[in-house]
């Protein structure tokens, strides 16, 4: 009775060695198809030209969930860096729905009449990429390589960590535009803040708040020194990457805060009066309690 008890469970543990091992050889169909409709794409190239030089230019489209459409402007760019911020709870995929409005060309330009052509592009560019991540001195990092440069619009979907607090770190130099989603704003002492203060700050044509920072380039003081006496150039040195943040809420949200803190100041109000009063009652009992023990032990004494 062992002797099969013992031999049933070996089968049964090859089983489950087996079916494990199918699962990690046998490809996983991927669904590549492109939405473009679930993005905007929009001719934004405020400051995006420094001395005829184009900079990247990033706009994210924040959500009321975890997640953000990108919409990046690139020029002869292979491959784009992501950092994301991590969600630890989020076992999915980082990056998804990648589309890329433009054209392959190691000599296209990204001046506007060519941005304005690539924005009104009926189908997205057929070119295939993969995606791969790394972490870099403790920081995680994730790479689209495209198999050939493009120049044009290149959008996707990533998740965000924390809802309504987003933050992302910059590749400098770039142009870095959050667009809210409508109804919503940020800059509260008390609610949540951007940091830092963005260069330029409007509302587009459906009522949404647009913050936009410019040629965000951070090279650590420490990294300066070394550039000032290294016989090489300066500009060699790699900027760091610059974190910008943003907790965003609804615009009545100041004020139903400012109305709960108001009736919770009169709750406390209240009931703070209420035992001060019932305090005094309790000490006019005792008052008065005490009084009577001692007229009592006054007229004891007198009859002795």
């Amino acid at each position: 009775m062992k002797k099969y008890f013992f031999l049933t469970l070996f089968l049964l543990s090859i089983m489950l060695f087996a079916s494990g091992c199918i699962d990690d050889l046998v490809p996983v169909d991927e669904d590549t198809t492109q939405d473009m409709s679930a993005y905007e794409f929009e001719l934004f190239l405020n400051n995006s030209y420094d001395n005829g030089t184009f900079i990247p230019t990033h706009t994210f489209y924040l959500s009321k969930n975890d997640s953000a459409k990108v919409v990046s402007i690139l020029e002869n760019e292979s491959s784009i860096q992501i950092i994301p911020m991590e969600d630890l709870g989020n076992q999915g995929e980082t990056v998804t729905n990648i589309v890329v409005l433009g054209e392959i060309a190691n000599n296209t330009k990204a001046t506007p009449e060519n941005i304005e052509s690539f924005s009104s592009m009926s189908s997205a560019l057929d070119i295939n990429y993969t995606i791969s991540d790394d972490v870099i001195r403790g920081q995680k990092y994730v790479f689209v390589n495209f198999e050939q440069p493009v120049t044009g619009f290149v959008a996707y979907t990533m998740t965000t960590a924390m809802g309504q607090d987003f933050i992302y770190l910059t590749t400098p130099p770039s142009v870095v535009r959050y667009v809210l989603p409508e109804g919503y704003t940020t800059g509260n002492s008390l609610i949540g803040k951007v940091k830092p203060d963005p260069d330029q700050v409007y509302y587009d044509s459906e009522g949404r708040e647009n913050l936009v920072w410019t040629n965000e380039v951070e090279t650590s003081s420490f990294l300066s020194i070394l550039g000032s006496y290294s016989p090489e150039d300066g500009d060699s040195i790699e900027p760091m990457p610059k974190m910008i943040s943003v907790k965003y809420y609804t615009k009545n949200a100041p004020r139903d805060l400012t109305i709960a803190a108001v009736i919770l100041g009169l709750v406390a109000f209240t009931i703070f009066f209420r035992y001060r009063n019932e305090r005094k009652k309790l000490e006019k009992i005792r008052g008065e309690f005490e009084s009577q023990l001692s007229n009592s032990g006054k007229k004891g004494n007198d009859k002795n």
